[in-house]
């Protein structure tokens, strides 16, 4: 029996206030996230910090939300240029106090994003079924960001549908 990737805690505080318990990659993309709402000063993490830290993280993702190289340029440059003011915050020398710092800030997590992160696990957990997630709420931060650099969300949906079922073993 194969391990399961991702594990979320399966509690209802999990919406607002629980730190998923994952693995792999998407521990990556989740702990990225989270750094980049607090730099900003967010209340929450949302479904566009989550895309941003995804598609940061595995370059295959970024080719599946925009697979024509100005796609991808243009998202990522709408991506910076939202996150720019994180440089004003930045703080050199990321050690041990300040990821302490991070652990015990008490984000919360937004509905939307909990909800996308959830149903991923239950997806198999894979990057794509994050992405997949995240462009499939037409309202969520993600989708805005996709659309706002061109890109339809449910053709990322649909790419990243396909793309999983191409990899279904490796997952």
């Amino acid at each position: 029996m194969r391990p399961e990737p991702l594990r979320v805690a399966a509690t209802s505080a999990f919406a607002h206030r629980e730190e998923p318990a994952l693995v792999g990659a998407l521990a990556v993309v989740v702990a990225r996230a989270r750094r980049r709402a607090l730099r900003a000063g967010d209340p929450e993490v949302d479904t566009g910090h989550l895309l941003h830290a995804l598609l940061e993280t595995d370059e295959s993702a970024l080719g599946v939300a925009a697979p024509l190289p100005m796609q991808a340029t243009r998202l990522m440059g709408y991506l910076v240029q939202r996150s720019i003011g994180f440089g004003r915050l930045w703080r050199f020398g990321e050690g041990v106090a300040d990821r302490e710092r991070e652990r015990s800030a008490g984000l919360a997590w937004s509905a939307t994003a909990a909800g996308a992160l959830g149903r991923a696990a239950r997806g198999g957990g894979s990057v794509l079924d994050l992405l997949r997630e995240l462009a499939t709420v037409p309202d969520s931060r993600a989708a805005e960001i996709l659309r706002g650099a061109g890109i339809d969300p449910s053709a990322v949906v649909q790419r990243s549908s396909a793309q999983g079922a191409e990899h279904t073993g490796g997952w």
